[in-house]
């Protein structure tokens, strides 16, 4: 099955990711930072199923809201490992 892209609002944002002291995960995968109006948004992917986005007021914000996102998913993903893993024994 083909994934669906995802648009993003507003326009691609010019980030020096280097100028600033930003979380492990950002550092790694540097996501992308759009703006629309007051709003910004990291992505890192733009196919629906896969997307991890982060929402602030700022390019800074967005990015930190994102890595808080990818850091709950990591520790979502142990328990839901065990969980399958159980129910195919």
């Amino acid at each position: 099955m083909k994934q669906q892209a995802r648009t993003i609002p507003g326009k691609l944002v010019d980030f020096d990711y280097n100028r600033y002291r930003l979380p492990t995960f950002v550092m790694q995968f540097k996501p992308s930072v759009y703006q629309d109006g007051d709003c910004f948004y990291a992505v890192l992917s733009f196919e629906e199923e896969h997307d991890v986005s982060g929402l602030g007021t700022s390019p800074e914000d967005a990015l930190i809201d994102w890595n808080d996102k990818v850091c709950e998913m990591l520790a979502l993903s142990g328990p839901l490992r065990t969980s399958l893993s159980i129910k195919n024994k």
